[in-house]
């Protein structure tokens, strides 16, 4: 009878210790207070492409159009996103996140009003500036918990903790964003993210107790900040990010591809689901550990286990070994992504932690960028087997890059 009870006691136990640490990073003075708005406001971020690309299209008629736009979108956020951080380390959060998002509510609308009635380039123009000025609430929590936690394990926990919400809102947020253009009106999507994204980042910015102190133009802190692109260690996760970002673009097209040729369409939608599904538990495991390991371990564990997930889906080119391969690799992505965190706030420069947060998620979309082209392109002339081979070589760079950190 003692031998059944133990592992639900063993379990039971594991869930109150998990528990009581994210409650204890959460009932930090403050930390309710800027971590809700600002997963309100990843929620928007997450919104914002799809909604794009539902108003534009159904403005302008036409889906090249509508591609151009998001893909000026995600370009302008990943090359813009840190310089705009950079002005928010140097002037405060509470000075430049209004105004910024100010100019991205007034671009998105701007977009969405000219789709059709203007010339294409002026639309684009509308929308490259609207993802130039898109606040990162990511980054923005990320650098506040460094300014109000002080021990390793909390922001394993912490962070972990933001991993899970960032899984939660791009699991949620293009479902809602697709109801709001489908069941309201074309730009309701829109309309809903830019909403979500002002309220919640306006919310942030009042949060002064716990807003980091702002650096100004002149100082060590500010030099050394202008260098945070130099700091060994950042770099190297930052090649991690950017295979990992190749993940994320290859696998809806690797999915796509399979369930299409198949017949399986309606399928596509929950298979691509199934690795924030598995990202969402591992994040939550990985915060709850009773001991920290090193985070670039963590990294070059979670990048061994992301390749081998890829050469499933190489090996097994089919949905059912698709979904083996979501399932694996989404295991490695949460642990991947709050890893990357804590080692931005160990390595870089206090005057440089928001641009730190936010050049991790501009590898990352450097990434989906090239994986998506990688893999549209193998896909198109050599097939899935192929382009999943091709994806495993795009990952290996997160496993070449945690190996190197891993030895310093």
């Amino acid at each position: 009878m003692a031998t059944a009870h133990a592992p639900s006691s063993f379990l039971l136990g594991a869930i109150r210790s998990a528990r009581s640490r994210y409650g204890g990073v959460l009932r930090r003075p403050g930390a309710l207070g800027f971590f809700l708005p600002a997963a309100l406001a990843r929620l928007g971020v997450a919104m914002t492409g799809l909604g794009l690309l539902f108003s534009v299209q159904h403005a302008s008629g036409s889906f090249a159009v509508a591609g151009a736009a998001t893909g000026s979108f995600a370009v302008a956020e990943a090359a813009v996103g840190p310089q705009v951080a950079h002005l928010v380390d140097r002037w405060g959060q509470s000075v430049t996140v209004p105004a910024v998002t100010v100019v991205h509510v007034v671009a998105v609308i701007a977009a969405v009003l000219l789709a059709g009635s203007a010339p294409v380039a002026v639309t684009l123009a509308a929308v490259v500036l609207a993802g130039a000025a898109m606040p990162q609430p990511g980054a923005l929590s990320a650098a506040r918990w460094a300014g109000l936690l002080a021990e390793p394990t909390a922001f394993r926990v912490a962070f972990s903790l933001e991993a899970t919400v960032n899984d939660v809102v791009f699991l949620v947020g293009p479902v809602l964003a697709t109801l709001a253009s489908s069941v309201l009106v074309p730009w309701a999507g829109s309309a809903a993210a830019a909403m979500l994204v002002a309220v919640g980042c306006g919310i942030v910015s009042l949060q002064r107790r716990t807003a980091p102190r702002p650096h100004g133009p002149r100082g060590s802190d500010a030099r050394r900040a202008s260098h945070v692109l130099a700091v060994p260690g950042f770099r190297w996760t930052l090649g991690v990010n950017l295979g990992l970002g190749c993940f994320f673009g290859a696998v809806p097209l690797l999915v796509t591809a399979v369930a299409a040729a198949r017949g399986m369409q309606p399928l596509i939608g929950v298979v691509l689901a199934l690795s924030s599904a598995a990202s969402i538990v591992a994040g939550l495991a990985y915060g709850a550990l009773r001991t920290s390991p090193r985070p670039q371990v963590v990294q070059l564990v979670a990048s061994i286990v992301l390749a081998v997930a890829v050469l499933i889906g190489a090996a097994w080119p089919t949905l059912a070994g698709l979904m083996v391969m979501l399932l694996v690799g989404g295991t490695a992505i949460a642990p991947l992504v709050a890893s990357s965190s804590q080692i931005v706030q160990a390595t870089v420069p206090a005057a440089a932690l928001t641009q730190g947060f936010t050049w991790i998620n501009s590898a990352s979309a450097a990434g989906i960028a090239l994986g998506a082209a990688l893999t549209g392109a193998l896909v198109a002339h050599s097939g899935v087997g192929a382009a999943a081979i091709g994806v495993c070589g795009l990952v290996l760079i997160a496993v070449a890059s945690a190996v190197v950190a891993a030895r310093r």
